[in-house]
């Protein structure tokens, strides 16, 4: 088995990250999706419309993680093999789900589509956990994944259900604008979650990690990318 102890390749890396960035903006759009809509009661259109979004955003993922090498040894450890075939497999399920639920929207009653969306949510949840348990050790812990993905998933997944639902008064233009003041609540306290879970890992990290983290060219790095992100959200 092939083991890299120094430095992984970009290459390498990018599918994991791409991976990982979709799966999280799927099952977190599809998560606060339907959160809103049991807060504001936006309509089924938007929630059902969001469903093939995700389901398709799903799809996408699934390509992309059959193709992730795992004979590789990353921060720790390779990634398993036989979880992230378990990983593939449950997203399988989620992105059927996912439509199985965007069906609902359409044609069904509101109890049923929102007992078929808590189990689409409830699926996604496992799936947070498998990514957890076949990408943690390989990088530090399964703890430290989930502290990491939980996070991020309420973080991507509030910017494109917002983005979806801002498009969604184009549809809907007598639609209240509750719905899109909680959204924005609803992102500034998932980046404030996720700032603070950084700012922890900065300061318990040791003096010479902490330097690659945040010192030299890093620092400006880290303020660019978190400002442009700031910009496009």
């Amino acid at each position: 088995m092939l083991a890299i102890t120094n430095e992984v390749s970009l290459p390498t890396l990018a599918p994991i990250a791409g991976f990982l960035t979709l799966l999280e903006l799927s099952i977190g759009t599809a998560l606060v999706a339907y959160v809103i809509d049991l807060l504001s009661r936006v309509g089924r259109g938007y929630v059902g419309s969001t469903m093939v979004i995700c389901a398709a955003v799903t799809g996408i993922t699934i390509w992309i993680g059959v193709n992730i090498p795992t004979d590789i040894t990353l921060l720790h450890a390779t990634i398993s093999e036989g979880a992230l075939s378990s990983l593939l497999r449950w997203s399988a399920v989620f992105a059927g789900a996912a439509l199985i639920s965007a069906l609902f929207s359409s044609v069904g009653t509101d109890a049923a589509r929102r007992v078929v969306g808590a189990v689409t949510l409830a699926i996604g949840a496992v799936c947070i956990g498998k990514a957890a348990v076949a990408f943690g050790p390989a990088f530090a812990s399964v703890a430290s994944a989930l502290a990491v993905f939980i996070p991020g998933t309420l973080v991507t997944g509030t910017a494109l259900a917002g983005m979806l639902l801002g498009h969604w008064y184009l549809v809907a233009p007598s639609l209240s604008f509750r719905p899109l003041r909680q959204m924005v609540t609803m992102l500034l306290g998932a980046v404030a979650i996720e700032a603070a879970i950084l700012i922890a890992v900065v300061v318990a990290a040791s003096p010479a990690a902490r330097d690659q983290l945040i010192g030299g060219y890093a620092l400006p790095f880290w303020l660019l990318v978190v400002g442009s992100g700031i910009v496009f959200t």
